[in-house]
């Protein structure tokens, strides 16, 4: 099956995140990230996809700590490299699927879903739409399988 990017979840997709038998747990997310060439901000801003991405996740992180949200935290963000197993198409180059990931925790589903539906996350949307070209998000418990 190939991969699909997008920017936005399905209202099914939604509702599936919401209602997993793991919601109510803590919910770390797995984002992996393609960035526009050029970003596309409605007065014409010229600068690339990644830096009006970068003003996104500067923004949500510090609504993240805004909000009180101690619990949510970033856990890791960097740059694809290379491919170790498995294939796609390409990294390191502008053909690659994505350029970067990220993983991202929350206390739990509905918290995140309430987050990214707040005013303050509105007003730093923008920056989102403006460098993202498409994404994979995944929703990932904290049951360890390295034992």
């Amino acid at each position: 099956m190939a991969a699909l990017n997008a920017l936005a979840p399905t209202p099914a997709q939604i509702a599936a995140f919401l209602a997993h038998k793991s919601s109510g747990d803590p919910v770390f997310m797995l984002n992996l990230l393609k960035f526009k060439d050029r970003a596309s901000y409605n007065d014409g801003e010229d600068i690339s996809g990644r830096l009006a991405y970068g003003r996104y996740a500067k923004a949500f992180n510090e609504l993240l700590q805004a909000e009180g949200l101690a619990q949510s935290a970033l856990i890791f963000s960097g740059q694809v490299n290379a491919w170790l197993i498995g294939q796609g198409d390409g990294v390191d180059n502008e053909n690659s699927e994505w350029d970067a990931a990220a993983i991202i925790h929350y206390p739990n589903a509905a918290k995140m879903i309430e987050m990214v539906s707040s005013e303050a996350y509105r007003k730093i949307y923008k920056h989102r739409l403006a460098g993202l070209e498409g994404q994979l998000l995944m929703s990932c418990d904290n049951e360890a399988i390295f034992k």
